[in-house]
């Protein structure tokens, strides 16, 4: 990871047209969500939306015709887009992530190629870097065999989100021996993983529809599955696929916490709106109970409002930090480390902050169509975003540790 790709291009009124057009797509986000997380679909118009306003350029540098925008912009525009859907947001994340990433694994040669045509085709990425055995942190079962010009490529991705709508597939597979098959020692394969690119209309490439899941539904997270598909040799965009990808992941890791912060920051404020009107009525106690004036209820608000500003406030330190390239370990594991922490902070935070008002507003958040039946389930699938919160947990204690 090189420290040019943290660069502030955008000025303060440029930032501020980026947030006014999240702003105003997030509610078109709200309009839509319910409707496609009861139906399991994926939002195609929105695909459309996205495309007109030209944010698939959100983060593509200006000398490619993108917007210029930074890692704080663009996960401040995630979460400003999550409090509108966040099942939706984070299907549109997956390509915004995966830009971040191209950013530091990608020669100048493939940005040229293909950045112009996502500021301004609105051409979109998806990432299917994970399988069903291990997800992301497994090496690729994905075969790339080397042929004439290229490589032979057959393998099943699991979770493809995003792969409905993009226009381009990027994908890990292991280059095989002549043969077809793996290298059988476990280095020789670790250094083989690399990452191609395909179209999404590429001769043997379909889509499985596979994701029917208990929450984020919306997100189109689909199985991508390539059977004998040809990729020119000048499609292997990178022939280091784990390191590089994990010394920029932190365009995922930050971006998957602003959509669990905008999803919290939604939650609380459907609950703030049901507790100033909300009466009980008369019971036993009293002729009237009005639920706001009750301290359990009061000390509830609070702590939804700390969780949400812990948050809030370990994305925003974390991304200026990387702007401003100071105050992160030097050691590459612990770098890892210490940028995955907002993400964990930010799920695990959402989860509490939705069952804490689920609680103060009653069995009536329980109901299906409820927003918060909703949002309680999206959040569920915040720590298994890699690193998953466990997987963060050990990593982090085995790198202050010093174990390799």
């Amino acid at each position: 990871m090189s420290s040019s790709v943290h660069v502030v291009e955008m000025s303060a009124a440029e930032r501020d047209r980026a947030f006014a057009t999240c702003r105003e797509l997030a509610d078109e986000f709200r309009a839509v969500g319910p409707r496609h997380d009861a139906e399991n679909s994926f939002p195609h118009e929105m695909a459309r939306r996205v495309r007109e306003l030209r944010l698939p350029g959100l983060n593509i540098p200006k000398r490619f015709g993108g917007w210029g925008g930074d890692i704080a912009t663009t996960a401040r525009c995630v979460e400003l887009l999550a409090y509108g859907d966040p099942a939706i947001t984070l299907g549109f994340n997956m390509h915004w992530g995966v830009v971040g990433f191209f950013r530091g694994m990608w020669s100048a040669e493939h940005q040229g190629r293909f950045f112009p045509g996502v500021a301004r085709e609105g051409h979109l990425f998806d990432g299917a870097y994970s399988e069903t055995r291990a997800g992301v942190m497994g090496l690729a079962d994905t075969r790339a065999v080397p042929v004439e010009g290229g490589y032979r490529v057959s393998g099943k991705k699991s979770w493809g989100t995003l792969s409905l709508a993009a226009d381009f597939h990027t994908f890990n597979a292991t280059i095989t021996d002549p043969d077809g098959e793996l290298p059988t020692d476990h280095a020789a394969r670790a250094a083989r993983e690399v990452m191609l690119v395909c179209p999404a209309t590429a001769k043997g490439v379909r889509i499985e529809k596979t994701w029917d899941a208990l929450g984020m539904r919306a997100s189109g997270t689909e199985t991508v599955v390539f059977e004998d598909v040809f990729v020119p040799a000048a499609d292997l965009v990178s022939s280091a696929f784990r390191p590089g990808l994990f010394a920029n992941l932190e365009w995922q890791t930050l971006s998957f916490a602003s959509i669990y912060l905008g999803l919290a920051r939604r939650a609380f404020d459907e609950t703030v709106a049901v507790i100033r009107k909300k009466h009980l009525g008369a019971v036993s106690e009293a002729a009237d109970v009005k639920v706001s004036e009750q301290q359990l209820v009061q000390v509830g608000i609070g702590e939804m409002r700390v969780l949400i500003e812990s948050a809030a406030n370990t994305i925003e330190v974390a991304a200026t930090r990387l702007n401003e390239n100071r105050d992160l370990p030097e050691d590459p594991a612990r770098r890892l480390g210490w940028l995955e922490i907002p993400k964990v902070v930010a799920t695990e935070n959402a989860i509490r902050v939705v069952d804490i008002g689920m609680r103060l507003v009653g069995g009536g958040a329980f109901r299906r169509g409820n927003v918060l039946e909703k949002l309680y389930r999206d959040a569920r699938s915040g720590p298994f975003h890699p690193l998953t919160t466990d997987q963060l947990m050990q990593h982090l204690g085995r790198a202050e540790l010093g174990i390799g």
